[in-house]
């Protein structure tokens, strides 16, 4: 369907930028994950990564140790993720 690895991971930012999800099981499905964890290779130095897509649709972050290791919270739901070098997990407890 993609004819590369970057058109792919372009057309997930896209994807996310346009849903402005509030969840993190919404992100987890946007980026073809299940059972609470996804996996995305953010480009090194690249314009655009999975972190500006999410801050820019609401999601706040909470936690940034390095580009390959950052948490973040929506700031209405209260929906908690985690990117630990290029894995996602859900880390909302409800």
């Amino acid at each position: 369907m993609y004819p590369d690895f970057w058109t792919r991971s372009e057309h997930q930012l896209d994807m996310i930028e346009a849903a402005k999800p509030s969840t993190a099981a919404d992100i987890i499905t946007l980026l073809d994950g299940h059972h609470g964890a996804a996996h995305f290779d953010d480009a090194i130095g690249d314009k655009r990564s999975l972190l500006t897509s999410l801050t820019s649709t609401g999601w706040e972050i909470t936690r940034y140790h390095a580009w390959y290791h950052w948490a973040l919270t929506h700031h209405t739901s209260g929906d908690r993720l985690e990117y630990i070098e290029g894995d996602i997990y859900d880390r909302t407890t409800h």
